[in-house]
Formats: structure tokens, sequence, C-alpha cells
């Protein structure tokens, strides 16, 4: 008998040796991650047998590995010597050995298996499917059937209620951010007459159903919602998700969706969302795989440019608790924890099925809502205006209208409305900050997942992560060294903006002179050595304006001087020796070696001593920050591609600061940047 699980395994697993099972013919352990954070990266988004360890590691192992690589080792436990397989740790390559307790390396069962590292989670595995137990045999099932507390339902409509009781008219927005061609579909105008006012309606929605088997869940066109009551937007993380997944959209399974969308095929995070959404009495809801084709590049880029108003105009947006598809709404009671995880292995010419056992083993700490962590969620999370936020502990209320919730969601984007520019500019580049910290699967998504919230609030002035009405500060962003050892920076491989844009890198930024200007009384009067900005453009990759481009260029004309880059000592600026001198360089006079400024690498690897780079001139530093460390200036460090009579061809590769020497050897030039 075989017993084949539905869920996902990584190629890493796939890749373990069988020789590991079969008579532990392998006497070394096997690395299965390089690092620790990885591994658990892996198990968030869905793969089976990550899971099952990941769930069985002890605290505060959790916790306290990031960088280590994590081995396998075979062993055998409890007194009928039961086959086992244990995660272990390289103990030496702790760097904090000495603040760990001893105790935590011994078993508390009293037993001593030889392990070549040490153990920091075991779990047993069946080479036999008779010998998997019954309680672990989720196998037919891509859910697990429970009910949740119909307090938390109450919660909910009591928290709706209030809500359109006393601040409807804050909550009830509705966003347009579509240009007249974007909005059509099919040669019509997708725009009709709801109880708001005019609403733009979503492309398709998943019609819930009801009990009775006649009246099964299906998709719908979108404006049924504006007929008939509004619709609900499931937030949530994918995961590892097949191409071929039954619950997608494509042009395969349209035509059955129409029909009936199974509830048997769902994965237990959209089957809970359905059946959420009833409960509510809620009749749509707005689920991306099941509503967008994913076959089909053109509807996607049509409905990605659609998603501030399929978000802003929904009646409630509920953001799932699992970090995957597979874990549920709540991520109480996710299968993958509960189920054999059944490892279809290869070693040359032999196969085999091994069933790694769950082994229960509660967790004693509850981990951050992995909503938090992603980039197409956040844009959710600021766009909507009412959130139902589900963790493994409670639910959670938000909306606009409530003064009691943090401002740091769509609280924030009304808050733009009200304020000067210069504190308007400072809350929008907060957003970037906080969206450059996001994680993303595809980094072609990078523009494209900040798109909803850009062109709510910029409109036309922004193009690709670059405000034309304001230029400067727009440009003058830093990689956040504070965070150099867990992402010090890098270009992605494929095209996603052009260099002058913060979306052009995989890491963390800040904005420094927009986030001064908020705390600078006055503001700074126009300067002889201020930029001038004399075109900017970008060539998007689609004819729906979804913020992806392909392309795009930035003119200005600039104070700039040719530098060379030399070690950081001596230390300017009143910096000291750190860890965030790595990733940084002096640029300094090519002839006489007098320091000029300090490179900060958009990229830390980059960062080498003699190159030669064109650094350019953007901003006047205030007084207070002369005194303060003698910065005059901030601007860019640029690589020149090629040079005419007219202007330089460069691309960017860092942030500057000046010293008051730079102004006695700039010259202004005229910059082409891409």
């Amino acid at each position: 008998m075989t017993l084949r699980t539905p869920w996902p395994t990584c190629t890493t697993c796939q890749a373990i040796p069988l020789a590991l099972f079969h008579n532990r013919a392998i006497d070394k352990p096997h690395r299965l991650w390089l690092t620790f954070s990885a591994f658990a990266d892996s198990a968030s988004r869905g793969c089976h047998t990550c899971t099952l360890l990941y769930e069985a590691v002890r605290e505060p192992f959790q916790h306290r590995l990031d960088n280590e690589p994590v081995h396998l080792e075979c062993t055998t436990v409890d007194s009928d010597a039961t086959q086992a397989v244990a995660l272990t740790v390289d103990l030496a390559s702790l760097h904090d050995r000495g603040t760990w307790d001893e105790s935590l390396w011994k078993r508390t069962d009293g037993q001593h298996p030889s392990f070549q590292f040490v153990p920091i989670a075991d779990i047993k595995y069946a080479l036999n499917a008779n010998d998997v137990p019954q309680s672990a045999r989720h196998f037919k099932d891509l859910i697990s059937l429970y009910a949740e507390d119909d307090g938390a339902f109450r919660y909910i409509k009591q928290s709706l209620t209030n809500c359109l009781a006393n601040h409807s008219s804050t909550c009830n927005r509705v966003i347009f951010p579509l240009s007249g061609t974007a909005s059509q579909r099919d040669s019509v105008v997708n725009i009709v007459h709801g109880n708001h006012g005019l609403v733009v309606a979503p492309t398709r929605l998943v019609y819930v159903g009801s009990e009775d088997f006649k009246d099964p869940p299906r998709l719908v066109d979108g404006q049924e919602c504006l007929l008939n009551g509004g619709h609900l937007v499931l937030s949530y993380c994918w995961g590892i998700t097949p191409k071929d997944a039954p619950w997608k959209l494509t042009a395969m399974t349209i035509q059955q969706f129409t029909t009936e969308i199974p509830l048997t095929i769902l994965p237990q995070t959209l089957h809970d969302a359905i059946m959420w959404t009833r409960k509510l009495g809620e009749r749509y809801i707005w689920i991306d795989s099941m509503c967008i084709l994913q076959d089909s590049k053109e509807d996607w880029y049509r409905e990605a440019s659609r998603m501030a108003s399929v978000y802003g105009s929904a009646t409630t947006t509920l953001v799932a608790a699992s970090s995957s598809v597979y874990g549920g709404m709540s991520d109480r009671r996710n299968p993958l924890r509960n189920s054999a995880a059944g490892l279809y292995l290869q070693d040359g010419s032999s196969k085999s099925l091994i069933y790694l056992l769950p082994n229960g083993q509660p967790r004693n700490a509850l981990l951050p809502p992995p909503a938090d962590s992603r980039g197409w969620c956040y844009q959710e999370d600021l766009l909507s205006s009412r959130l139902v936020k589900m963790t493994q502990k409670c639910v959670l209320w938000q909306c606009v209208g409530d003064g009691s919730n943090p401002a740091t969601r769509a609280q924030g984007l009304e808050q733009l409305k009200i304020h000067p520019p210069y504190l308007w500019y400072t809350l929008w580049y907060c957003l970037i900050e906080r969206y450059s910290n996001k994680s993303l699967t595809y980094p072609e998504d990078k523009l494209v997942a900040f798109y909803g919230i850009a062109c709510d609030k910029a409109g036309p002035a922004y193009l690709a992560g670059f405000l034309k009405t304001d230029p400067w500060a727009s440009l003058l962003w830093c990689r956040d060294e504070n965070q150099i050892q867990q992402r010090p920076g890098r270009r992605y491989e494929e095209y996603v903006a052009p260099t002058w844009s913060w979306a052009s890198i995989d890491a963390p930024v800040l904005f420094y002179e927009a986030n001064a200007r908020r705390w600078r009384k006055p503001q700074l009067d126009p300067s002889s050595m201020d930029p001038e900005l004399r075109h900017a453009e970008v060539q998007p990759v689609s004819f729906f304006d979804t913020g992806a481009v392909k392309g795009g260029s930035i003119e200005i004309s600039a104070y700039v001087v040719m530098t060379r880059t030399a070690s950081v000592q001596p230390f300017l600026f009143n910096t000291k020796q750190g860890a965030h001198t790595y990733g940084r360089r002096n640029c300094v006079d090519p002839l006489t070696g007098d320091a000029l400024g300090l490179i900060v690498f958009d990229v830390a690897l980059a960062a080498k001593d003699d190159m030669l780079l064109c650094c350019a001139f953007l901003q006047t530093a205030d007084m207070g920050l002369r005194e303060k460390n003698g910065t005059a200036g901030l601007g860019l460090a640029l690589s020149v591609q090629e040079e005419t009579s007219e202007h330089l061809e460069c691309t960017r590769v860092g942030y500057v600061q000046f010293t008051s020497a730079f102004s006695a050897l700039c010259e202004k030039r005229c910059l082409e940047l891409s």
C-alpha cells in the first residue's frame, strides 16, 4: 500500500539521499539547508517536510538560530529503538555559544543517541505505509474540517455594524486610480453606481454559495456585487503552490469555475475564506488565485492595475494568519502540522517513499503574522479601509474611522491629504521604507505590489519609485546599514527598475533627507548649487498601467566631480569603526588624495578601493548638520557608462555625504541616469 500526500515538498527536501534512511548507510550528517533562516522560510511557504521538521525544533533554537547551517542525521529513539531523523547544527558555528545554557544540548528523555552535531529536533519516520498512525493519515483531503468559535464571527459582525453606524462616511471610501482606458473591459466601462457612489467593480468574484448542494460556490461577473451588497477580499500568503494547482483560475478551469468551484479541490486557507464569508452573511469574495487568469499575462497586468480599486472598495479585507495557502485562516489547525509527509526519494536506480511523522510538539511561542512580512500584503493592508486580521491567538478588527487603531496603515494614507508638502513627503517616504523591508516571491513584482498606493496618492508624478514633484529627496535613498548582516543589498538578476530607483535593489532603504525635513525649521532655501531636473521618463512593461517598467531614464544638470574610492580611514563625519563600515568607501581627489566625501554603496559587496566614480551633488546640508559632523551636502555616486561632449551616461552605485572640499573641485555637467 502507498500513501501520497497532496501537499508540496521543496526541491531541497526532494534531494535528500535515500541512503540516509536505509540502514543508516550514510554515517555523516547530510547538509539540508545552508542557513536556518532559509529552512524556516521554506517551512513558512508550505513545504510539508520542512514544516514537520520546523515544528519539532525545540525552544529557544527557533528564535536564536539564523545563519547556521542545518543538517539531517538518522538515529533511534525510545526504548523500542524507533527510527527517527534528527535536525542538527554544528555547535562550533554558533557565534554566541558561551551564552547558551549547556542543558539545551542534552535530551530530557534519558536517551543519548550518537550525533556528530547538536540535535535541535527529531521526528520519527516509517518505511512502510502500514506503520503510519491513523491519526496522521490526512492524505485524501487538502483541508481539515473543524468549526471556528462562533464568538469570532459575532465580534466581526458587531465591529462592522459599529463601523457602519459611526464612521461609514470615512470607511466607505472608494479609490479611483484607473485611467479611462485601463478601466475598460471588453469595450465596456466596468464602473457602475453603487450604494456609496461610483464604484469600480472587480472583473470577477467568487460567489460563495450556501449549504444547499444545488447552490455551490462559483465564479461570477464582478458587477454582481455592486447590485447585491458589496464584496470581501482575502489577503493571504501563497507559499509553495504547484503550477497546476486545481484551485487556480486558468483558461482550462474557467468554464468549470463558472458552473461550480468544488470545495474539495481547495486548500485550507481558501476553503476557510469561503466558509467565513458565508458565516459573516456575505455573498462574494475576491481571491486573486481564483479571480485572475494565472496563465494570461494580459489578464494579470489588467487586474494588477485595478488592485487599489479592488481593495479600496471592498466591504472588509480578511487577513489570513497562515504563512501558506495550506494553513487555514487562523492557522490553529494547519493540516501540514498534523499529517505525515510522504517524501518520494530516489538514489540511483532505487526509489522509495519515506513517511515523516508529526511529533505533536506544541509551540512555546506564537509566530508573528506572516502577512506582516509580505510585500503584496502590505499594499493590501494599506489600501483596505476595514481589516479583519487573524492571528494564531485572536481576531483583530481595524478600520480607518476607528482612532484607536495604529496610524500605520490606511490611516497613514488618509493623513497624507491634510499635511503641508514637506510633511506629506515625509509620510510618503515612510511608506516606502516600510515596504522595502517586506519580501516578495517574484522580484518583478517589486513596483507592481506598491503601485496601488503610488497611483492613489502620487498619480502621474510617480515614475518607478521617483517623484517628479520632489526629485532630489526621492533620489537620495540609502541602503539601511543597520540591516547589513541580514540584507547587505543586491541588484536583481532580472530587470526590475532603473538603478536610480529604490526598487532596483533587494534591501531595506532609508530616506535621510526626507526624514530630516520633518524637524527642520525653517526649511532650506534654494542654493546656487542646486541641480535641475530636465527630463524623466519610464517605459511601461505593458499597456495596462501597473507600475512595472522595462526601462527608464532621468536627465539632470548638476555639479559633479570625478573621484577615486579609498579606505574609510580616516573616518569622516564623526563615524567610527563598526559593522556598518562594511560596504562604505571614502571618495577622494584622484590627484591629491584629499577626502571629498563618504560613499555608502547600494550593494555592500560592490565596495572596492581605487574605483573611478562620478559624484553628483543634489542637496545642500543644513547648518545644523554641518556643525554636527561637517556634512556639506548629499548626492549620488555614479558609474560612468559613456561620455559625450553633451552629457555623461551613468548608473547609480551609491549614496554620498560630501565634505566642504567638494565645492572647490566640482563642475556643472548634464547627466543621464539609467
